[in-house]
This record gives C-alpha cells, sequence and structure tokens, in this order.
C-alpha cells in the first residue's frame, strides 16, 4: 500500500501525546495487552506481514496496522496508516469493550483525542 493516508493510534488510556522530532511520542506507565492485538487482527481482517525491530505490521484492505513493542515486549501502541477517508471500521471495533476498556483512539488533527468507548 503506497499513497497519502492518515495516521491513527490506538494507545493505554492517559497517555501522554507529543509531537517530537521523529513523530508523535506517547509516554504513560501503561501498555496495551495481548488480546487487544488479537482481537484487531481478527476485527479489522488483518493480515501479518512480517516482524522486525520491535515492531509487528499487518495489512489490510485499506489500511495497515503497527503493532509498537517496548523493550520488555510489551504492546506501547498500535499505529494505523488508514488509506481512505473512513475510519468508520477502525472506529467500530474501538468500540468493543476489548478496546474501549483499556484503550483510547488518537486520530491527529482531530479535534480531540477521543476515547475508542463513545459516550
Amino acid at each position: 500500500m503506497n499513497g497519502r493516508y492518515q495516521a491513527a493510534f490506538i494507545i493505554p488510556i492517559g497517555a501522554s501525546k507529543v509531537l517530537g522530532r521523529d513523530g508523535w511520542e506517547f509516554e504513560g506507565s501503561g501498555r496495551l495487552s495481548k488480546d487487544i492485538e488479537e482481537y484487531l487482527v481478527r476485527a479489522l481482517n488483518v493480515s501479518f506481514v512480517k516482524e522486525y525491530s520491535g515492531i509487528k505490521e499487518y495489512v489490510g484492505s485499506h489500511l495497515k496496522m503497527l503493532v509498537v513493542f517496548d523493550v520488555e515486549s510489551k504492546i506501547e501502541n498500535i499505529f494505523f496508516q488508514v488509506f481512505s477517508d473512513d475510519f468508520g471500521v477502525l472506529s467500530h471495533a474501538c468500540l468493543d469493550e476489548t478496546v474501549s476498556s483499556k484503550a483510547e483512539l488518537f486520530i491527529p488533527g482531530a479535534r480531540s483525542a477521543d476515547e475508542c468507548k463513545q459516550k
């Protein structure tokens, strides 16, 4: 997949968000559970491509999902490249309690970082 995309992230609730020299950085002691990765793979219908430098890459029909691990092999965040203007599938997946109870969806440039669970 090449071309223009919109970035999105799933991060632990409460993580700080800072745009640094190398892109978005998220700080906090929380980590995402393996259950979230497994759920998103099924819900977004993405396929494993490869693993490299602490990152697992998955690809679907309109998005790429990168699972980013820390030095202890725990999930720091999940980065998405969405290659269409439709965030519906991703937003819908975030409504599930598997994700919404532990994480928030952050879309840079959106008005605010919305928790995955809509209130």
